[in-house]
């Protein structure tokens, strides 16, 4: 288990921040953002752990493995607020090992791809929904990589040195080097094209509401 301490400060860098950013940024009332801001990383952190270690486990059972054991959420009423796992066994294949350690992050690059793809073409301007779609495709991704990689790196034994057992140092590097420059590239631009769609949207709501505004007026005027 990592330094919860460093964790802390990896979740306010890759999940608050760029979602401060984006409401900062954004061209939504204080009354919608608020409310996104505090729900959407309580959301975050009651659903990173289940999805991750579930991820763990459909790639186990997709090569023929089976999970021993497994937690999906700390046990918070114990007073625990880290702690979940899923143990893989049946394996007589190092590519079965491989695939149940990797595919939290095959997924992870699936999403941060899709979400470069599908939001040029514009989303809600609920600013909670876009929040929300922000951080299930871009920042739990991201957060994936940074944390496993920062772990990795600082002796850890999870995934990325499951990983590197079979695959080498080499191609491990390669990999979190890959993953990270998608993670940042993804989420900035999402960031991006979230800020214009916003200030875009709602700059047309609000010219529209002044020409309506302005029509009604000389109607009764007119009528007058």
């Amino acid at each position: 288990m990592q330094n919860y301490l460093l964790v802390t400060c990896e979740i306010i860098i890759v999940i608050v921040m760029p979602l401060l950013a984006l409401y900062l940024k954004g061209n939504w009332s204080l009354r919608k953002v608020i409310p996104a801001l505090m729900i959407i990383p309580v959301i975050w952190y009651f659903t990173y752990a289940p999805l991750h270690e579930l991820s763990h486990a459909a790639g186990t059972y997709l090569v023929g493995g089976k999970v021993i054991d497994y937690r999906l959420i700390p046990r918070f009423w114990l007073g625990e607020f880290g702690g979940a796992w899923a143990t893989p066994g049946g394996f007589t294949q190092s590519w079965q090992q491989l695939t149940s350690s990797a595919f939290p992050y095959l997924l992870d690059i699936v999403c941060l791809v899709v979400a470069i793809s599908v939001f040029r073409r514009g989303f809600s301007r609920n600013p909670f929904y876009v929040g929300l779609a922000f951080m299930l495709l871009c920042l739990r991704p991201a957060f994936d990589f940074v944390c496993e990689s920062i772990g990795f790196l600082t002796g850890w034994k999870g995934d990325l040195y499951n990983m590197q057992q079979i695959i080498g140092p080499l191609a491990i590097g390669s990999f979190i080097l890959i993953s990270i420059g998608l993670a940042i590239y993804s989420t900035s631009s999402t960031l991006i094209l979230f800020v214009r769609f916003s200030k875009h949207e709602n700059g047309q709501y609000r010219i529209g509401t002044i020409n309506s505004a302005i029509q009604k007026g000389a109607t009764n005027e007119h009528d007058r």
